[in-house]
């Protein structure tokens, strides 16, 4: 009798197992770091490819080590080498390992790429130096030890976007990202993409799973297993688990998934989800893969931006990465965390990237809470949208919204800043680009960057209309100050001449600012400016935000500053090292949702009169909390125009008002 009872839990136990696979990755996937020590070797007249050194490795001489992710910018001598630069290390391969697939995944490699295995040419990646990319190195491995060479060119070309040297930021030649070595069954998922869509009290995941190669895999007998899980939040409950049920489509599985309830994402409450996914074949699993998402709806409504149904106007700023002198763009996480950690601080929750930025940059803002356009590097009056050039722009959309599809952080794809607007071939190439855009994603908006919207139409040059306005939102970069030749008073005309032309679309300051020396006053003027301007920007109804240019000085060919081994542009609010400058204390007070109307101190009583931003910005504060030392006043909900008068009794000597994520909104001395 026991016997048969061991029998009959065993045989359940099995059953259980078989619905409800454990996700281990050392099974069916692996994945293998390659990051850390390479070989380096600078090839300035590019005799490398001449004479074979990804076939025949690469020569004893003038190797130097190299730590991936890594500038060869950042090497003694080459701060300002546009050029080749080659790379190799050894890996090894396990006997079960040759029985796999295997992948390489670099992150970046700025801008050209040429990938060898054991002296033969596995794959090749060009004009694409910011986007992650894979190749399959299976039929080039080989048991035991292995060679992996790797070609990197940064020099400026026609062929690659930015264009030639049409691009305002450090121009860092390398392995900038990381690379990672896949190990996975011939059946095995290429990615993950869902669409997180709040509904009601719910929500439904729409999820759409590509494979590394379809022909591979067999329907009628391949399912999956999926499990959901609260990722960031303060309880971590299964809210699904079961089998996905959909079909196959174009090479993809489709599938969603409802749930009754789920907590929305919001840059004050940034609610993640992970969804694990193993992929059966009959009985047996033969891959598994996970990805992190939120659910979160963006829409343009009424001249504001609208966040799952509330509308807001949005303020936030520009942090040109790569500032580092030691790294550059081979960004280190102690860097990373600084700079957006900086912006979150100062009530930064929108923010622009020139380009495209790398997975762990966006899922800080996931987690912490940043809006993000992120950007096509399409940049300056020399780039045309030639038929050499947008093939290039529509692959730089592919990668990235291929890789960053998950994160509920970015709400725009944008197509490009500051290239010639009102010229026909790029009206038409950004017309394609914004259909192609909404071909890979329909769920976020999509724009284009200006610094020539608020020429008049026709004009006496006789010009089209500009292209920002052809697509949801128009993103003008204001520079009435600098750049452009006037004055703080020019500022509101300029806007109203943008509105009169093109009445039915709001307006978004993608840029301000001031760069020096080019312009002169320094941060004083950069302080008093923001302050006039964001006044003019708010009171302008039809403005819809603003985004600060920008967080730091930063390191670009193009700089007037040469204090460094590396040309500067004095243009940030923080210096090139991040130390804040007295502008940065500004900006963060007129970046507050909420406005100190009064305070009052007498002795160890306080009476505060607190009131919720009615210009820019402007969004419902939601359990954010007052703390003057051991007291603590909740802020429940303050919606703007509306006033609350706050009394308490405290010993200390800063009363700090917080974001409901521990960020600080302003700090108020009553001592």
């Amino acid at each position: 009798m026991i016997m048969k009872k061991l029998i009959i839990c065993l045989i359940a136990l099995c059953a259980f197992i078989f619905s409800f696979p454990s996700i281990s990755t050392a099974q069916n996937r692996d994945i293998v770091s390659l990051d850390g020590e390479w070989n380096f070797v600078v090839d300035p007249d590019t005799r490398g490819l001449r004479l074979g050194w990804g076939e025949n490795g690469l020569p004893a001489r003038g190797k130097r080590p190299a730590t991936v992710p890594h500038s060869f910018n950042m090497n003694e001598g080459y701060y300002t080498y546009w050029g080749a630069g080659w790379y190799d290390r050894k890996f090894q391969i396990s006997k079960n390992q040759m029985n796999k697939i295997v992948r390489l995944r670099f992150e970046a490699v700025n801008h050209d790429a040429i990938v060898y295995v054991n002296g033969k040419k596995a794959g090749e990646h060009f004009g694409a130096g910011y986007t992650p990319f894979t190749i399959d190195i299976t039929p080039y491995i080989q048991p035991g030890e292995n060679t992996l060479t790797v070609y990197t060119n940064n020099e400026p070309s026609k062929k690659s976007i930015p264009y030639m040297k049409s691009f305002d930021w450090s121009h860092d030649g390398g392995i900038i990202r990381s690379v990672n070595m896949i190990f996975t069954e011939p059946q095995a998922m290429r990615t993950i993409h869902v669409n997180g869509i709040p509904a009601g009290d719910g929500g439904r995941a729409e999820i759409s799973i590509p494979f590394i190669d379809f022909s591979k895999i067999n329907c009628s007998k391949t399912w999956f297993q999926a499990v959901i899980t609260e990722e960031n939040q303060k309880t971590q409950n299964i809210v699904f688990k079961g089998k996905l049920k959909g079909k196959f489509s174009d090479g993809r599985f489709l599938t969603s998934v409802n749930l009754k309830k789920a907590k929305l994402w919001h840059f004050d409450s940034p609610n993640l989800y992970r969804i694990d996914i193993t992929l059966f074949e009959g009985k047996k699993p033969k891959d598994e893969l996970s990805t992190v998402f939120g659910f979160r709806s963006i829409k343009i409504e009424n001249n504001r931006y609208v966040l799952n149904g509330e509308p807001m106007r949005l303020m936030g700023m520009e942090w040109t990465a790569g500032e580092d002198m030691e790294h550059g763009l081979a960004q280190t996480d102690e860097n990373l965390n600084k700079g957006l950690t900086l912006m979150k601080n100062a009530n930064c929750v929108f923010a622009r990237c020139h380009w495209q930025q790398s997975e762990k940059f966006f899922d800080w803002c996931d987690r912490n809470g940043i809006l993000i356009m992120e950007e096509v590097p399409l940049w300056g009056y020399e780039t045309h949208l030639s038929d050499t050039l947008l093939p290039i722009a529509l692959q730089h959309l592919d990668e990235m919204i291929d890789a960053h599809y998950n994160h509920p952080s970015i709400i725009i794809w944008g197509l490009g800043n500051e290239i010639s607007s009102h010229e026909e071939t790029n009206i038409k190439g950004l017309d394609t680009m914004e259909k192609y855009a909404r071909k890979l994603d329909n769920s976020r908006l999509v724009a284009y960057i200006s610094n020539a919207v608020h020429h008049e139409v026709p004009g006496p040059e006789n010009i089209l209309p500009d292209a920002s306005p052809r697509y949801d939102m128009i993103m003008y970069n204001e520079y009435n100050t600098t750049w452009y030749g006037f004055n703080l008073d020019s500022i509101p005309a300029a806007l109203d001449r943008i509105h009169g032309m093109y009445p039915e679309k709001p307006v978004t300051i993608s840029e301000w600012g001031i760069c020096e020396p080019k312009f002169k006053g320094g941060d004083e003027r950069r302080a008093t400016e923001m302050v006039e301007q964001i006044r003019i920007y708010g009171s302008k109804d039809y403005v819809a935000g603003a985004i600060y240019f920008c967080l730091n000085d930063y390191r670009t060919h193009f700089g007037e500053d040469s204090t460094y081994r590396y040309p500067q542009r004095i243009h940030g609010i923080c210096d090139v090292k991040l130390n804040p400058k007295p502008s940065y204390y500004v900006m963060k007070e007129i970046s507050s949702p909420i406005i100190l109307k009064d305070i009052i101190v007498n002795g160890n009583d306080v009476s505060m009169t607190i009131a919720g931003n009615t210009g820019i910005p402007s969004y419902t504060v939601s359990d954010y909390y007052i703390q003057a030392g051991d007291t603590r006043i909740d802020i429940v909900k303050l919606k703007p125009g509306v006033e609350i008068k706050i009394d308490f009794s405290t010993t200390a000597s800063d009363v700090v008002i917080y974001r409901p994520t521990g960020f600080e909104v302003m700090r108020i001395g009553v001592k």
